[in-house]
């Protein structure tokens, strides 16, 4: 009889954790037994079981080498490799290492020169585990390596395995290294106004942005994840930046139409938009408090397909068509399967057909390598065209912004946020050919003392074990694609390096396990494609993150995030910004919290408890915590002289006004973090939220505009203002 318990240990489910409480929480056999269900083991089937266990084992014995290694600074540098121990006494072993630029290294030498360092006996079988040491040290990068083991009789040839070779730390600007200290804003990019955007923020924006920043001494903007959405979906809910379609390729709705280069030369688009129609339908647009996606997909594809289809954008002759045609052979099969999935969902929508996601899709095209795909994609290649053209676009003009940043010497420019994860329904796990994913998980956070119940995000959990067999394509194609044009990385939830909490989709996340991550190496291919992109990064180090993760995270070089009003001593005071960890950056709040303003008024309170998130009894007492919490950080705002007399030392006869906002910004670049980010919410005084979480549709989360256009905030003398006390503090 198989032994759950000890499989379960086997396959990195964890036993137990600390929660953020400091408790020891012991995970039931119940909900470990789920996460192995999940990871597609039988456990209802106990022959189907053995027999899935024993084909794993002779894959794995197979061949004389594992899929991947890693070998980081610190490692001592060898190579496991798996022999038959009856090969005779006189076998000769050649290695082969392909260095990434092509070079080759081989050795020759007896069987018995490599040591063995533990045998193991499959089916009867015995194999000797021996260790080959690399004698040369290898330049990083991504190189291979093989084997062939003859005894004069039998030959063994080994698979050709991956062979990576990383540095220990992550890329940190030379400036940064040395000690300065730097701030920027933090943006969700959809919610800028601006005078010429389509009632949406786009890269034209981001570009205007960052000008404004640079200006006023700021050195980054901060944005939401950038990742491909649904552009075929009417859904108007479907638009989380959290919950995206691919995290490889873009949100083409952030394309800013009038940057085209084929619009000028388009008389048919010309006309269209000039039209009053048109422009009436866009001042609509504009005008909205929330942001309206499918109106503004719905103008802007118009638009672009007429561009598309009377431009001849992929015509090899000119410049322009060949650099699309570079970009379409540089992003292969991965770019086709995003392109064929938007064109396909399109198609489908048309129909009549409510394809939200692969599954509901008819079922010759439910999985990208089916050949009925292929012969649709043929069939309609300038549709699956025109999807790769606007992620073209999209790219060009995220690559112009990070060019401007660059221009005006900002030390980081854009930085990106890598999401969590994709949806169920995504066109990653549909063009998932290393079958990684698995649909019916949803990664999620355990039960704390703010979320009673847990959390689960609908997004499906990456299996361990399938991507260390991919020898992390998937992953290195991931890191890399978000590291482009932009100076830092935020890796949200970065708890997930270490182990990620999954639950059956549709139970309650109480019932959910941690499953534990290749932390050691998916470290290392981080700090490779750091160093390579020149890309900080940013690990979001909140919520319950086990000490280990605290010190690879170190060691690694990355950021971590402090959050103000998490930052709280033993005494309920606030810590003294001065006292964070100068590794960090450091904010006031983030788009899951309220704005400055909304948690002065307790705005969050108030719609938490009309929306069902508090009882009155629990908003009552957080209004009270509240209150404590306001006296607190006048007092400590007052004692280190970031605010004057102007700003009351009581809390109950304080305002939020912009002198207040002025002194809490203040505050924070005073603090010992290299990064500080701010918020333009609060410079302005919006109120309302970006996001609450545990809302769906009761409240329009991702949606929420800015108050003001972005010529008008910063030509305003208060920002001016604001923003060089800033730059005085920070100095």
């Amino acid at each position: 009889m198989i032994d759950f318990a000890k499989l379960a240990d086997e396959k990195g489910i964890a036993r137990e954790y600390t929660d953020v409480t400091n408790n020891r929480v012991t995970i039931s056999e119940s909900s470990r037994k789920t996460a192995l269900e999940l990871m597609g083991y039988p456990l209802d089937d106990e022959e189907a079981l053995k027999k899935c266990l024993k084909d794993e084992q002779r894959k794995s014995f197979s061949d004389l080498l594992e899929p991947v290694t890693v070998i980081n600074d610190d490692d001592f540098p060898f190579i496991y490799i798996k022999v038959r121990a009856d090969v005779r006494d006189n076998a000769a072993i050649t290695c082969t290492i392909e260095l990434e630029d092509g070079k080759t290294m081989t050795e020759v030498c007896p069987l018995y020169e490599i040591e063995i360092a533990d045998y193991v006996v499959f089916d009867g079988v015995e194999y000797d585990i021996r260790r080959f040491i690399l004698q040369e040290p290898l330049p990083y990068g991504y190189h291979s390596f093989s084997c062939v083991v003859t005894d004069g009789y039998n030959i063994y040839n080994s698979i050709k395995s991956s062979l990576i070779r990383t540095p220990k730390k992550a890329y940190v600007p030379q400036e940064i290294g040395n000690g300065r200290k730097i701030w920027g804003v933090s943006v969700q990019l959809y919610a800028l106004r601006s005078r010429n955007n389509w009632g949406i923020g786009d890269f034209a924006d981001l570009r205007k942005l960052l000008g404004f920043i640079s200006s006023c001494g700021g050195h980054f903007v901060g944005l939401n994840p950038l990742h491909a959405g649904y552009p075929s979906n009417p859904d108007p809910d479907a638009v989380s930046p959290y919950s995206p379609s691919s995290r490889q390729w873009l949100n083409i709705i952030y394309i800013c139409v009038e940057d085209v280069p084929e619009y000028v030369q388009c008389p048919q688009a010309l006309a269209l938009v000039s039209s009053k129609s048109f422009q009436q339908r866009l001042r609509a647009l504009k005008d909205r408090e929330y942001v309206d996606y499918r109106g503004v997909l719905e103008l802007k594809l118009k638009v672009l397909r007429l561009i598309y289809d009377h431009q001849r954008v992929d015509d090899r002759r000119s410049i322009r068509g060949r650099q699309f045609l570079d970009f379409m052979a540089s992003g292969g099969q991965s770019l086709l399967e995003m392109a064929t999935y938007d064109a396909l969902q399109a198609s489908l929508y048309a129909q009549g057909i409510n394809a939200w996601g692969w599954q509901v899709f008819p079922q010759e095209y439910q999985n990208s390598a089916k050949p009925f795909v292929e012969v649709w994609r043929q069939e309609h290649i300038d549709d699956v065209r025109f999807f790769c053209y606007l992620q073209f676009l999209a790219q060009e003009q995220l690559d112009n912004a990070y060019r401007k940043s660059a221009e005006l010497k900002m030390i980081i420019g854009p930085y990106r946020d890598l999401a969590v994860g994709v949806s169920r329904g995504s066109c990653d796990v549909w063009s998932d050919k290393y079958n990684i994913y698995r649909v019916d998980g949803s990664l999620g956070a355990p039960p704390d003392p703010l979320g009673p119940l847990g959390q689960s995000w609908g997004l499906s959990p990456m299996d361990p074990v399938s991507l260390r067999r991919a020898a992390y394509r998937p992953l290195i194609d991931l890191y890399r694609a978000n590291m482009r044009s932009c100076g830092a990385l935020r890796i949200d939830h970065a708890a997930g390096l270490y182990r990620f909490w999954w639950v059956r989709e549709g139970q309650d996340a109480t019932t959910g396990a941690y499953v534990m991550s290749n932390m050691h190496d998916l470290m290392g291919i981080l700090a490779l494609e750091s160093q390579r992109n020149r890309c900080l990064i940013i690990a979001e180090d909140l919520g319950t993150i086990p000490e280990e993760l605290r010190r690879a995270l170190k060691e690694l070089g990355a950021y971590s995030y402090k959050l103000f009003f998490g930052e709280r001593a033993a005494d309920g005071g606030f810590i003294a910004p001065q006292d964070y960890e100068p590794l960090a950056m450091a904010a006031i709040t983030t788009h899951d919290m309220p704005t400055l303003k909304g948690w002065w008024n307790n705005k969050d309170l108030e719609t938490g408890e009309k929306l069902g998130l508090y009882t009155h009894e629990q908003a009552d007492y957080l209004r009270r915590d509240r209150e404590n919490s306001k006296q607190r950080i006048l007092d400590s705002m007052h004692g280190l002289g970031s605010v004057g007399n102007e700003i009351p030392s009581t809390a109950t006869e304080c305002v939020m006004n912009e002198n207040l906002v002025k002194g809490f910004q203040i505050h924070m670049c005073k603090s010992s973090c290299a990064l500080y980010s701010s918020q333009l919410e609060d410079w302005i005084g919006v109120e309302t939220p970006v996001n609450i979480p545990g809302t769906f549709h009761e409240y329009p989360n991702w949606r929420r505009k800015l108050t003001q256009d972005l010529e008008d905030i910063f030509s305003d003398e208060y920002v001016k203002s604001l923003t060089q006390s800033m730059t005085n503090a920070r100095n």
